[in-house]
């Protein structure tokens, strides 16, 4: 597969690839078809060596409108038998060492919600509208994809409780007060900065951020003196022995660090 019919696949900044949620008619509504797309475009990231960082987005409503997603398309799901699969996406996401990047604006409600829990880094336009209606409209929030387990790590079980129970609507600027985004901008600011975010990412040491990822991927089950033990040995991995501690000392001393664009110093 590789041309897409309801995602778009593209190259913003070099080592940067954006995935495009396209079915703007409807909200980009998340269908089955939607979804194996998004599946075969993570894996190709995955296995794609040039990629440092990708971004998830949505593209604008045919008025204009700025819109991420409106969820799950009810309509599509009952006409037939074959379900989304969100859980195997979302965990994909989740589990690749590829760092991800949700680009957020307009709508974003339950199971796009559920996308964007599962990137490593979400930034919302101030226009931005997050909120879950599993319990409204399915009667249970504990689905298949995994949302309750990821929003609580990242906001708490009382928010994440407000998040499930009232189902309220959540801005921009409230999901970065609250730990849901790690920044909100102004929207007509989003793109570039998103952009700006991962031009950044993609100059690291590629195998370095790697490392990182997967460290972060096993931290939150260890205890403290495990953690720190396994941050110890991942520095001993052959990806580092290229930036010897002596010379990063040295160029320290010199004042070169912080001068020029950021990734200058780890490309």
């Amino acid at each position: 597969m590789g041309d897409y019919t309801h995602i778009r696949y593209e190259t913003p900044a070099p080592h940067v690839a954006r995935v495009v949620l396209d079915r703007p008619e409807v909200a980009n509504a998340l269908h089955r078809e939607l979804m194996e797309e998004l599946e075969h475009a993570v894996r190709r990231i995955e296995r794609d060596p040039d990629v440092h960082v990708w971004l998830l987005t949505g593209s604008p409503r045919p008025d204009g409108r700025p819109c991420f997603s409106s969820g799950l398309d009810l309509k599509a799901a009952a006409a037939t038998t074959g379900r989304p699969r969100g859980d195997i996406v979302t965990d994909l996401i989740d589990e690749l060492l590829t760092p991800s990047i949700a680009v957020v604006d307009g709508v974003c409600t339950t199971g796009a919600l559920e996308l964007v829990l599962a990137c490593d880094l979400r930034i919302a336009a101030d226009t931005a509208e997050f909120s879950d209606r599993h319990m409204p409209h399915f009667g249970l929030a504990l689905g298949g994809w995994g949302g309750p387990a990821r929003l609580t790590r990242l906001v708490g079980q009382d928010l994440a409780k407000e998040v499930f129970l009232l189902s309220p609507a959540l801005s921009g600027a409230r999901a970065e007060r609250i730990g849901l985004v790690n920044r909100c901008v102004p929207g007509a600011e989003l793109a570039d900065t998103a952009v700006g975010m991962a031009r950044h990412i993609a100059g690291l040491h590629p195998e370095g951020v790697r490392t990182m990822m997967g460290y972060f991927a096993v931290e939150g089950d260890l205890g403290k003196q495990e953690a720190v033990r396994w941050s110890r040995l991942a520095a001993r991995f052959p990806a580092f022995r290229g930036r010897p501690r002596a010379e990063v000392a040295a160029r320290f001393t010199r004042g070169s660090f912080g001068r020029g664009e950021p990734g200058d110093d780890e490309a």
